[in-house]
């Protein structure tokens, strides 16, 4: 199409990269490459990270969360390429790059992660592993709900934002906590397609640890500091997964919290996390805030992440 979009129009994170420990961050050598999947009514913009030697098992797929997008997955995909893994880092509708023509659902996202795996087997049969960081680990749960392509999923929060706990938690501050989903819900006719900057619904301060990072965060208009449909925000208060946690059970789970988030604490996941009946195993991460890039929790990760994609291939 001829209004596509690349993120060297939109050079935000390439001012993120100093923040990462050296082997996380985007270079000339791991950038990843760009393309665009038309599904539904969405042209959907791909980060592609593609290793030297690409005969692993399986495909690696980052999602994002809220006042995210596919590039702020980074971190991920050129430290799991660079273990021989090829990772797919999707610009979610209402974030990134991704052409949005008209006010989306939570809804969306799950069944847009749901084709894409799909869509990705079927180009060279290597089922997937889902990586999720903030909602985007909730997402991930969801998606595994429907897809029995996913052989493993990788979260940082199980964050149930249908409880008006974790709405309260997520939220810039108790009263939209506790008034928003209800307000949303009632009047969803009149607000559904009014759009709010997305900075002023959660803790935008407590995005990351480092506040001139936050600050370059809020100022990415692909990113925090972009507008999201009210529609979402009351969809996402409403999701419910396809599987209650105490019937999934047919892929594994490795969740690791960060040590310093103040958005999802270890608190708001935990009773989700709980009554998970798969495999499960769960790490802190040292030292590392809502958006996990200090050490030494993220080489932790790595690590983590590795063995545990390493069983899942030896089942395969």
């Amino acid at each position: 199409m001829d209004n596509q979009k690349f993120y060297d129009e939109f050079p935000a994170w390439k001012e993120f990269q100093s923040y990462y420990p050296e082997e996380f961050r985007i270079s000339e050598q791991t950038k990843p490459s760009e393309e665009y999947w038309e599904w539904d009514e969405y042209s959907v913009h791909l980060d592609r990270y593609i290793p030297k030697e690409n005969n692993k098992k399986v495909k690696v797929l980052l999602v994002h969360g809220g006042g995210g997008n596919g590039r702020l997955m980074a971190p991920m995909g050129v430290v799991l390429s660079g273990l021989g893994y090829e990772c797919v880092s999707p610009d979610m509708p209402g974030f990134g790059l991704t052409e949005i023509r008209k006010p989306n659902s939570y809804d969306t996202w799950v069944k847009l992660v749901d084709a894409l795996v799909n869509a990705e087997m079927k180009k060279d049969g290597r089922p997937i592993v889902l990586c999720g960081i903030s909602l985007g680990g909730m997402l991930a749960y969801h998606a595994a709900c429907l897809n029995k392509n996913i052989k493993g999923i990788m979260v940082s929060s199980l964050a149930d934002t249908s409880d008006p706990i974790v709405q309260v938690q997520l939220s810039r501050n108790a009263f939209i906590g506790k008034t928003g989903a209800k307000t949303l819900g009632s009047l969803k006719r009149l607000t559904d397609n009014l759009k709010v900057p997305i900075k002023i619904t959660t803790k935008m301060w407590a995005m990351a640890n480092d506040q001139t990072f936050v600050n370059k965060l809020k100022k990415d208009k692909v990113g925090s500091g972009s507008w999201v449909y009210l529609k979402f925000l009351r969809t996402l208060f409403e999701a419910k997964p396809a599987v209650e946690p105490e019937n999934f059970n047919h892929c594994p789970l490795f969740f690791f919290q960060p040590e310093k988030d103040y958005i999802i604490p270890w608190e708001i996941s935990k009773p989700f996390y709980d009554r998970l009946a798969c495999n499960k195993e769960m790490i802190y991460l040292e030292n590392c805030g809502h958006i996990p890039m200090e050490e030494p929790g993220v080489f932790q990760l790595k690590d983590k992440a590795l063995a545990f994609i390493e069983r899942i291939e030896d089942h395969l």
